[in-house]
Parts: structure tokens; C-alpha cells; sequence
């Protein structure tokens, strides 16, 4: 009888251990795996929320639980749209101007090649017969011919939101009181820095740290991106000229004044010379640097006694026709005062159009001022080829014409 006790008892044991076991592996078996992350939706379920409220021992276990209020996601606020911008133009003036901006009218050509690099051509509905680059902008009707110049009453006819124009605009009185009393923004803006700066007169941090015209046109674009937009666009130009500027800044910072050649720049005429920085930053000396105007006339006297190694011409040419740079070149050649100076006695005469070193073009003139001045630090660089570059990259199409010669 105490035997078949015995293995009763230990038969009821062994049943109680397998129950256990087997209901730890289902308790196991049935736990439920990681979720998967779910985007929210607007309004968003839980599967696991409790169904009734915590109750009283919940709450004296964590008094903190009593108190909190489960909360939603916060919404993010849209970012209002502005309905307006305040800007300051090159010539000072503050304006304020409704946004957003649909209708422009450019009257400079410098101004225009800018606008269409950064992808706001749809927005220009109107332009001067100066602005003629790129070629696609030839299909915008034209009201007048230049900023000087402008048709005002077809530009009101218009009725634009703002006006790109060049300095030479306020210099015609009553045109430019005409827009301004139509209630016209107008943004006055001169794509080439006009700015008399002379090395002699500049420490050398000054020198090191003076802007370029790339800086100078970089600088424009991001300024007017809060006009047109295009944002994007903008630093990726800025990005890319930015890559050269810092290129000519490099191979130039350890020149020493001998290792610079004296040039002369005329502007238009004869030995109209200005004083900028722009030869002293593509590794030269301007003989007229030390003048006390921006734009000065030499005397041929002095040009001789100077003997500059390097002569660049500047001219304006709309068309880019090359016959306009060859008859430029062959004027310069041809003068019987200079033929004793080292420039023309050996073929160093380069004729460069403005629009080839002010503008989205400043980069391809930089370069090229460069190679004249400095070719052996720059023998491995094609400005012809940035100048492609540029079209490809900016207006997505190849851009024939000259811009320097030879």
C-alpha cells in the first residue's frame, strides 16, 4: 500500500514538471516579434493601447503616470510664403518688391546672361536689343536698345515686377522718373565692378583678401535669389566659378613684382587706361595703376617709356563677330608710336571683350587675362574650353561667337 503511494506521488510530480515545461515553451513559442516600423498616418491606431484606464495602484506605483496626458504627434507648421522682399541694389537704392515675381524686364545684357544661367528666362518678358545671350533670349521681344535707350512706353505695356537695368539707366533723367512714377521696382545693377583700387596703395592682406569679379557677380546672384529664386541654381554656379577663382589665387600668391609683366588695358580708346585690380590678379603690373582716375588717357610718351610686355584691348562687341576683334587687334598693331614696345614687337596684343571679364563670363576672361600674363603657370588650362563648360553646364546648349582674340 505505502509502495503504490510511492508511485502515485511521484507519477503526480512528474505530470506537474511536463505541464510546467510545456507551458513555459508555449508561453515562449506565442511572444510576439519586433514590429516593423510604420510610417504615421494621419491618425494613426494602436493595436497595443490599453482599453480601460490605469488603475489606482497603477497610479501609486507612479504617481508620474497620474498625471501625464498622452499627447498626438505635433503638427509642423507650414513656413509662411513671403508676399515680399526688401533689397538693396548697386546703386543703393532700397525697394521693397511683391512676391512672387512672374513678369521681369532686363535692359542689360550682362544682367540677362545671368538671369538665364540661373534658370529664370521664363520669368523675362521683355528686353533691349543688348541683350543677346544666350541665343534663346532673341525670341523675347525687344523695347529699345539699350538701358540708355529704352522704349518706355512699350516696357509699361508690360506692366512688369521689377526691371533689370544697367548704371547708364538714371543717366537718362526722364526715362528712368517715368518707370519710378509707374510704381516700378527697379534694381540698377553694373555686372563689371567700377572701383579704383591700385596695388601700390593696398597692404598685402588687403591684396590676398580683395574681391574678384568672380566673388563681386557671385555675390549679385545670391542677392537676387530672393527675388527670382532659384537658389539651386545659384550655388551651383558659385560652387563652379568659385573652383577657378580659387585655382588663379593659388598659382599666383607667391609672385614676386619681378615675375609680373607690365600690360596695359585700354578701355575703348586709344591709351584709355583704368585702374583696377583686375591685371594685378591675373599676375601682372597695369603701368597705369598709379593715375588718380578710375578711366585715364596716356600719353603714348609714357606707354613707350613704360614698354609694357602685354596689351589688352577691351571692346563691346553684341554680335561676338570675330572681324570686330581681328579690326580691334590690327588698329593696335598698326600705331606707329608704339611700335618699339615689347607688346607689339612681340605679337603680345589680346583684344578681350567686357562680357568675357564682367558677368557669368567673368570666370572665362579671368582665365584668360591668366594664360597672357602668366602662361607658363597656366599651360594646362584651356579658357575656350570653360568657356564651353559654362554653355553646357548653365544654358544646356554649345554658344558660338568670340569673346577674346586672338
Amino acid at each position: 500500500m505505502k509502495k503504490t503511494s510511492f508511485v502515485a506521488t511521484v507519477v503526480i510530480i512528474g505530470i506537474i514538471i511536463i505541464a510546467s515545461i510545456y507551458g513555459t515553451y508555449s508561453l515562449l513559442s506565442t511572444s510576439p516579434s519586433p514590429s516593423p516600423t510604420l510610417t504615421p498616418s494621419a491618425s494613426p491606431l494602436s493595436t497595443n493601447k490599453p482599453t480601460s484606464s490605469p488603475t489606482s495602484s497603477t497610479s501609486s506605483s507612479n504617481p508620474a503616470a497620474s498625471s501625464a496626458v498622452p499627447t498626438s504627434n505635433p503638427t509642423t507648421s507650414p513656413t509662411p510664403v513671403p508676399t515680399s522682399v526688401t533689397v538693396t541694389d548697386g546703386a543703393g537704392n532700397t525697394m521693397t518688391i511683391p512676391l512672387p515675381v512672374t513678369k521681369i524686364a532686363v535692359l542689360d545684357g550682362g544682367i540677362a546672361e545671368v538671369l538665364c544661367a540661373m534658370g529664370a528666362q521664363n520669368l523675362i518678358v521683355g528686353r533691349t536689343d543688348g541683350c543677346t545671350l544666350p541665343p534663346s533670349i532673341l525670341s523675347v521681344p525687344s523695347f529699345g536698345d539699350n538701358d540708355y535707350a529704352p522704349n518706355v512706353e512699350g516696357l509699361l505695356t508690360l506692366d512688369p515686377d521689377v526691371i533689370f537695368a544697367g548704371p547708364m539707366l538714371p543717366y537718362n533723367t526722364a526715362a528712368y522718373e517715368q518707370l519710378k512714377n509707374a510704381n516700378i521696382s527697379i534694381y540698377i545693377f553694373s555686372t563689371t565692378p567700377y572701383e579704383r583700387q591700385t596695388p601700390p596703395e593696398m597692404t598685402a592682406e588687403e591684396l590676398r583678401n580683395a574681391q574678384t569679379p568672380i566673388d563681386y557677380i557671385c555675390g549679385f546672384m545670391q542677392n537676387i535669389t530672393s527675388i527670382v529664386g532659384h537658389q539651386a541654381e545659384v550655388d551651383e554656379y558659385v560652387e563652379w566659378a568659385q573652383s577657378y577663382n580659387t585655382l588663379v589665387r593659388e598659382r599666383l600668391a607667391t609672385l614676386t613684382s619681378d615675375q609680373r609683366p607690365k600690360v596695359l588695358i585700354e578701355e575703348h580708346q586709344a591709351y584709355q587706361s583704368i585702374v583696377s585690380l583686375r591685371a594685378y590678379q591675373a599676375g601682372g603690373i597695369n603701368i597705369g595703376e598709379n593715375q588718380t582716375t578710375y578711366s585715364a588717357i596716356l600719353s603714348p610718351e609714357f606707354v613707350v617709356e613704360q614698354n609694357p610686355s602685354v596689351i589688352i584691348h577691351m571692346i563691346s562687341s553684341t554680335s561676338h563677330n570675330v572681324n570686330d576683334f581681328i579690326a580691334a587687334r590690327n588698329e593696335v598693331l598698326t600705331r606707329s608710336a608704339i611700335q618699339n614696345v615689347d607688346a607689339v614687337k612681340y605679337d603680345r596684343v589680346y583684344v578681350c571683350d567686357f562680357s568675357a571679364r564682367s558677368g557669368i563670363r567673368c570666370v572665362v576672361g579671368y582665365l584668360y587675362w591668366a594664360t597672357w600674363l602668366q602662361p607658363s603657370l597656366f599651360s594646362d588650362i584651356n579658357p575656350a574650353a570653360v568657356n564651353q563648360e559654362l554653355n553646357q553646364q548653365f544654358f544646356g546648349t554649345a554658344i558660338a561667337g568670340t569673346f577674346v582674340y586672338p
